[in-house]
C-alpha cells in the first residue's frame, strides 16, 4: 500500500511539473525592410519569451556600363545581422504585443570604377567600406493568420556607431595617387530602415 501511494505521489508530482513547464516553440520566416531589402528570421523560446536572430540581405547591384572607349562599373554589397530577445503579451484574439531589444552589426561596401580608354591616364576609382555596430529597441505586433502562420510588424528605434573607410584614385587629382580617408560618427532615432515586416511559420 505504501509503495502504491509513493508511486502515485511521484506520478502526480511529475504531472504537475510537466504542466508548469513553458510550451516551447520555434518560428522561421522572411523579413522585409523595403521593397528591395529582405532577409531571414529565426526565433526560439516560449510563448512569452523568444530569442531572435535576423539576417538582412541588403539589395546589392553589380552594373557594367562599359563601351568600346570607356570602362564604367559600379558594385554595391552588404548585410545586416541582429541578435536579440523579445517578449510577447496577448492583447486580443489572434493579436500579440511584441517588445524587447537587439544588438546589430551592419556591413556595406560600394565600389566605382571609370576609365576613358581614348585618353591616356584618364581614370578614377573609389572604394567605400562601412562598419556599423549598434543596439535597437523592438516594439511591434503579431497577427495570427492561422494556427502556424504569423504576420508581424515592428519599429526599431536604434543607436549605432559607424566607421567609414574611403579609398580613391583620380588621374585629375594628385597625379592619380591613392588617397585614403577615414570618418566615424553616431546615428540614432528612427530611419527608413527602422520599420520591419515579417511573415513566419511557427512549429
Amino acid at each position: 500500500m505504501r509503495k502504491s501511494l509513493l508511486l502515485l505521489l511521484s506520478l502526480s508530482m511529475s504531472y504537475c511539473l510537466m504542466a508548469q513547464e513553458p510550451v516551447k516553440q520555434q518560428e522561421a520566416g522572411l523579413t522585409f525592410y523595403n521593397i528591395d531589402s529582405f532577409g531571414l528570421t529565426y526565433r526560439t523560446g516560449t510563448e512569452q519569451s523568444l530569442w531572435r536572430f535576423n539576417t538582412l540581405i541588403i539589395s546589392g547591384n553589380n552594373t557594367d556600363n562599359s563601351t568600346s572607349t570607356t570602362v564604367s562599373k559600379d558594385k554595391n554589397t552588404g548585410f545586416d545581422f541582429r541578435v536579440g530577445k523579445e517578449y510577447r503579451k496577448e492583447l486580443a484574439d489572434k493579436l500579440e504585443l511584441r517588445y524587447g531589444g537587439d544588438v546589430s552589426f551592419d556591413y556595406r561596401q560600394v565600389k566605382t570604377e571609370f576609365e576613358n580608354k581614348s585618353a591616356p591616364n584618364n581614370f578614377s576609382s573609389s572604394n567605400r567600406t562601412i562598419y556599423e555596430p549598434g543596439v535597437n529597441i523592438v516594439v511591434g505586433f503579431n497577427y495570427m493568420l492561422n494556427e502556424n502562420l504569423i504576420l508581424g510588424a515592428e519599429v526599431l528605434p536604434s543607436f549605432s556607431y559607424y566607421s567609414v573607410t574611403l579609398t580613391e584614385k583620380d588621374s585629375n587629382n594628385n597625379n592619380g595617387t591613392e588617397i585614403k580617408a577615414e570618418t566615424s560618427g553616431y546615428n540614432y532615432g528612427l530611419s527608413n530602415g527602422s520599420a520591419l515586416l515579417s511573415i513566419a511559420f511557427r512549429f
